[in-house]
């Protein structure tokens, strides 16, 4: 395929895509869909295995992209930003955000629903449709739900999915699709934006250099290395920032432990950061400029060659670090 969508899939986007994404597609300077959509079919030419992968992606990453369309009135002008933030920097606890804010639920409910149905259809089947009839009969209540995502509160949501009988993974998940863009919008006004972060924040954040990401607390997705530095890029929020060089991003261990490897030929720069002293490994590509949050995921999915490859050689990516557990998100009165 040469990259340019076909009739049937310029079809698809038409019918598929709200109205409402099409005028915020227009107002943007670029347009993240159609991106997506030019490396799916390149991905879908070279690896024709990655064909459902790339059909479901395809739907999510649409929705989504409606979704951080809508972000501005569904935090209601919210800030994450606690007042002891940049003590919180200063000391390198992550998360340094409160992401858990005041939600319009009821704005993104049809989302957290329409992820279960795009799951349904993708593939998943009754257990997505099981998942969205428990939110529907608030046996898991949304607000609390989408509340406990944002904080990263995954055991608790875990714990409540296995009681009212749900696959607790893909709980997990649709929530976490949900409020990944909310999340976005946080952390870039608190953290990154010139109208909204304080310079003094900006400042603190380029010294950050532990490996889980400030905003969140959550483990990089993959690295990005530009102008010959590497950037963690968050798997939750699209947070980016500088870890340490040359180092695990998980425990920190560096030297002989520690290995980036090659993947393929070197001048593709697609490598793999092994570490002997976790087990862990993160992804690693050169890029010339930072991937976008709503083409994250895209990313994610083009290089999944690299996640066989390290898992094949007995590595794996760590649980999401343990976060404090003050309640239940979804208690049993909901």
């Amino acid at each position: 395929m040469d990259g340019v969508a076909t009739d049937r899939q310029r079809a698809f986007r038409r019918v598929n895509t709200p109205r409402s994404v099409r005028y915020w597609r227009r107002m943007a300077d670029d347009d993240p869909l159609d991106d997506a959509e030019r490396r799916w079919l390149r991905l879908v030419d070279a690896r024709p295995d990655l064909a459902a992968a790339v059909d479901l992606q395809r739907v999510l990453v649409t929705r989504s992209v409606e979704l951080l369309a809508q972000t501005r009135r569904i935090v209601r002008g919210a800030s994450a930003a606690p007042a002891d933030l940049l003590d919180r920097l200063a000391r390198q606890r992550a998360p340094v955000l409160d992401l858990a804010v005041d939600l319009d639920v009821d704005r993104v409910l049809p989302f957290l629903l329409g992820f279960c149905d795009d799951f349904a259809s993708g593939g998943a089947g009754d257990p997505a449709r099981r998942v969205r009839a428990v939110l529907e009969r608030g046996e898991i209540e949304p607000g609390s739900l989408l509340r406990a995502s944002l904080a990263r509160r995954q055991e608790a949501i875990r714990q409540r999915a296995n009681h009212v009988g749900v696959a607790p993974d893909l709980v997990w998940l649709v929530a976490e699709l949900a409020v990944g863009p909310v999340a976005w919008r946080l952390q870039h006004e608190a953290l990154v934006s010139d109208a909204s972060a304080p310079l003094a924040v900006r400042d603190a954040l380029r010294d950050w250099s532990r490996g889980e990401c400030p905003a969140c607390g959550s483990w990089p997705a993959l690295a990005e290395v530009r102008d010959g530095r590497r950037h963690a890029r968050c798997s939750f929020c699209g947070a980016d920032w500088l870890p340490r060089a040359e180092a695990c991003v998980y425990c920190s261990a560096a030297g002989e432990t520690f290995l980036a490897a090659a993947a393929d030929q070197p001048a593709t720069g697609r490598h793999i950061e092994f570490c002997r002293a976790c087990g862990g490994y993160l992804k690693r590509i050169e890029l010339p400029a930072a991937t976008t949050f709503a083409i994250l995921p895209v990313l994610d999915l083009e290089t999944s060659d690299l996640d066989v490859l390290a898992v094949g050689r007995g590595y794996a990516r760590p649980s999401m670090r343990p976060v404090a557990e003050p309640e239940a998100p979804c208690p049993e009165e909901a």
